[in-house]
């Protein structure tokens, strides 16, 4: 009853403790992910990462759960059958003894094998969860372009993959676990035939040698148990070097350690001198300076490619120029605290990224001090108070993933009046209109030309029948400003601002 009872407490401890450190360590990945740059986000796939944050941590979850306590428990009847096979018999237990280091041996052979096919196992695995991510986001393009077929091949072709890594593993053991045996029956064996002549020498009884044979076959017990554990054990730590790999890995934008708060901002904006690039190597800026005086409006218009974007993500310092300085309100924004200066910028995305909840979380994202009464009078700026209009349970109404329940003008209209309620100083809108009828677009000028009198705006756009009334345009070319002016300032100057706006005007 007594054993019954430790080794009940023994597994409740062990998986409670395997639980609480899979949590903690869950929760350090995904804080660790949340706070790098967005140069990390753009190389790491997303299935890949969802795969540390759940596979991997959940293989070392196992291990501890279940795998160390066994581990230690092995170990430790391990050595004490070990010295009792020595107060039996020293000399036959020299024979057992001698097997040790061929055990060893294979145990390192087989640990380094199974660690890198491990390895192999857990990329795969990261590869595929990729793969199927990627599929199912874009299964409206796959199905549109009758890719199903190819797309089934190409997910046919990671499964096969990762059936011949787990098979791999799957080899090893069937090598290792005849070796062991093999190596304790030869064990075995010269214990029964040293024990044998010892017996007819009269060096020791019958009922010694029966005792050492029974000691014998309990000693191997737990190593054949240690065997199977090492399973477990080389899954975690291969598993374990993933995650510390996420760990290790110091996020790229940091905040200064004297950095400054950004309550006070009123959003004067200045590109002092500019060069930037995604890549050290292909410059996607160059030397780009201007200013945005707090309370005015700034367009930027140019071809695909010409940078726009890139302006943005520098001014909520999504990443870090490599030359030359941003600066708001004559302060470089390297030198604000990100949170605190990101409190103060609201960005209005082409692509609406809506969470599932429902239509009140999504438009104050969460923030309980900002007020059902806040939220309604924002939808109703953005003229959004039409979509509450339509749902029976208004600002409770759910949201569904990615807001599918939603058309792309209403998770538009959404988007801006969660921009709004924010009260930022800085309000961005990156192609935010695209998306919007004429009629509704009306709507939403209005309420931005009301916006914009306390509020520094910053507009990237295509559509430059949208952008007439800004104060000053930018048009970008290759990652130079080639123009800059008012509208009729641009178009008077025959350049490229003209050749665009007349190529819409006739289209």
């Amino acid at each position: 009853m007594a054993g019954a009872g430790l080794r009940a407490a023994r597994a409740i401890v062990s998986v409670k403790a395997g639980r609480l450190i899979g949590m903690i360590l869950r929760l350090e990945v995904f804080e660790h992910i949340q706070r790098q740059g967005m140069r990390y986000f753009d190389r790491m796939p997303v299935g890949m990462l969802t795969t540390r944050v759940t596979g991997d941590v959940e293989a070392v979850e196992e291990f501890f759960s279940s795998g160390v306590a066994a581990v230690f428990h092995d170990i430790l009847k391990l050595l004490l059958i070990l010295v009792a096979l020595f107060v039996v018999n020293a000399e036959l237990a020299v024979y057992v003894v001698a097997v040790l280091p061929f055990l060893v041996i294979a145990g390192v052979v087989f640990s380094r094998r199974s660690r890198r096919d491990f390895g192999h196992v857990r990329t795969q695995v990261s590869a595929t969860n990729a793969f199927a991510t990627e599929a199912i986001i874009g299964m409206e393009v796959t199905r549109l372009f009758q890719r199903r077929e190819h797309a089934r091949a190409r997910y046919g072709e990671h499964a096969s993959e990762l059936c011949n890594a787990h098979l791999a593993t799957v080899r090893n053991f069937a090598l290792f676990f005849p070796t062991v045996q093999g190596l304790a029956a030869l064990a075995v064996t010269l214990v029964v035939h040293f024990g044998a002549a010892g017996i007819g020498a009269g060096t020791f009884s019958y009922g010694e040698f029966f005792q050492f044979y029974l000691l014998i076959n309990l000693f191997f017990e737990p190593i054949r148990t240690l065997a199977e554990n090492l399973n477990m054990m080389l899954q975690a730590q291969v598993s374990g070097e993933r995650l510390f790999d996420v760990l290790d890995t110091p996020p790229e934008i940091l905040d200064a350690p004297d950095a400054k708060g950004a309550e006070e901002v009123r959003g004067a904006v200045r590109f002092d001198n500019v060069g930037f690039g995604y890549k050290e190597d292909e410059p996607v800026l160059h030397r780009v300076s201007f200013s945005v005086p707090a309370g005015s409006t700034l367009a930027l218009v140019g071809p695909t490619g010409a940078g726009k974007s890139s302006i943005l993500n520098l001014i909520s310092r999504f990443y870090d120029v490599q030359s030359g300085a941003v600066l708001v309100d004559e302060v470089d924004v390297r030198a604000y605290a990100r949170r605190a200066l990101r409190s103060r910028i609201a960005i209005v995305l082409q692509d609406v990224f809506l969470f599932r909840g429902s239509v009140l979380d999504n438009v104050r994202l969460f923030d309980e001090s900002i007020t059902r009464e806040q939220v309604e009078a924002a939808m109703a700026t953005v003229h959004a108070d039409g979509i509450l209009a339509r749902l029976p349970a208004g600002l409770d109404a759910p949201v569904e993933e990615r807001g599918a329940n939603f058309s792309a003008g209403e998770r538009q209209l959404l988007a801006f009046a969660r921009a709004l309620v924010h009260d930022p100083a800085i309000l961005v809108l990156d192609e935010a209109t695209s998306s919007i009828d004429t009629a509704t677009e009306k709507l939403i000028q209005q309420a931005l030309d009301a916006l914009r009198a306390d509020r520094t705006t910053i507009v990237v756009a295509h559509r430059l029948s949208t952008i007439k009334t800004a104060d000053n345009i930018l048009v970008m070319r290759r990652g130079e400003i080639a123009e800059q002016g008012t509208h009729e300032e641009l178009l008077a100057a025959a350049g490229l601002y003209r050749r665009l706006y007349e190529l819409q005007v006739r289209a």
